[in-house]
């Protein structure tokens, strides 16, 4: 699920229940990606929601169950151990209580929430992390619906917003701002911070699998393309690098150490910001460059004759294949060229008190 996931403490807070008597708790694979199953023996009958409800209030989502199987014993081995070839499947997804969409927004977003969980039925009042969704699985979602309609979700409002209802609520809400911190570890309880910056032509979710990678080391965020969310496109470096910066000191004083992670033109950025911080009197900055180019003669003429429609007409390409909508293609396109001026621009001077890796 992209954190560790300790079986023991989850069998603990089931078997807190004073009619759960005995708890086994598995991965099974399931549609794909691994997902919980727990198996009790309890005395008396016990509802899904009943034993949801216990273990939210001890567990963070990432580690709840995604079904419930009551069986009469545990099944042994001959030493003693879980014969865990001999649990029965699980049944995946409560579709008890489904509740219909009321309306074109929450029909798509059912409809996307079903292929991101390979579900047949997903209703509107549906926990995610009750059906099978996970850290991993809500990346993939905030992804499936900014290439599908063009909206950027934060992960930290998924993890709050954990049902279409309440999901469908936030975006027609008219006091929403457009948010550029994209908290890739939610559930993290790492204090040291990791700030991705955007490559060029995307968010910051790429770099979903790496910050998951990375959870119990560092709480990782996200930097998500201004020039993606907003119709007053930026080709500057040095504004651009200023909006970031004034975002990751919102998140991290300026005496403390400042880990900025960038790829390609997030690289570029990165270094522009650790440039900005320094003439603020940061001294302790550390920066990870992936795949990351410094202009120099050589590279400019390199740029200048590339050919911005064929460029373009790869992009547009390897976007359909994604599945992205025609909006965030056309966003992406109309990006394009105010990103390509960002990578023509030189730093603003040297870096002083900055490592780099």
């Amino acid at each position: 699920r992209g954190f560790r996931i300790e079986l023991g403490e989850i069998e603990t807070a089931l078997t807190a229940h004073p009619q759960v008597k005995q708890a086994v708790v598995i991965a099974r694979e399931h549609k794909g990606h691994k997902a919980l199953a727990a198996y009790l023996v309890t005395e008396g009958a016990l509802s899904d929601e009943t034993l949801m409800v216990h273990v939210s209030a001890r567990l963070p989502d990432y580690m709840l169950p995604a079904s419930f199987t009551f069986i009469e014993t545990i099944p042994l081995t001959l030493n003693g151990k879980v014969n865990r070839r001999a649990l029965p499947e699980p049944v995946f997804g409560n579709r008890a209580n489904y509740v219909a969409p009321r309306n074109a927004l929450e029909t798509q977003l059912c409809a996307i929430w079903q292929d991101v969980l390979k579900l047949e039925q997903v209703g509107i009042e549906d926990n995610f992390f009750h059906i099978g969704g996970n850290s991993l699985l809500a990346i993939k979602l905030t992804s499936a619906i900014r290439h599908k309609m063009a909206i950027d979700i934060p992960l930290n409002i998924l993890f709050s917003c954990k049902s279409i209802t309440l999901l469908s609520q936030w975006l027609a809400t008219d006091n929403k701002k457009i948010s550029l911190l994209n908290f890739l570890t939610p559930e993290s309880m790492a204090t040291d911070k990791l700030f991705m910056i955007h490559p060029a032509n995307g968010g910051s979710e790429s770099y979903a699998p790496l910050a998951n990678m990375l959870a119990d080391s560092y709480n990782c965020i996200g930097i998500d393309n201004y020039n993606l969310s907003t119709d007053n496109q930026i080709d500057s470096l040095q504004r651009l690098a200023q909006i970031y910066m004034e975002l990751i000191l919102t998140e991290i004083s300026i005496d403390q150490s400042i880990r900025i992670l960038g790829w390609s033109l997030g690289g570029q950025l990165a270094m522009e910001i650790a440039y900005q911080l320094e003439q603020l009197g940061a001294q302790k900055i550390q920066l990870f460059l992936l795949d990351t180019v410094i202009n120099n003669a050589e590279m400019k003429r390199i740029k200048n004759n590339i050919d911005i429609s064929n460029s373009n007409l790869l992009l547009t390409e390897n976007l359909q294949k994604m599945g992205a909508s025609d909006t965030y293609i056309n966003k992406v396109l109309e990006s394009a060229p105010f990103e390509y001026k960002i990578s023509y621009c030189d730093l603003s001077g040297m870096l002083k008190h900055t490592n780099i890796t």
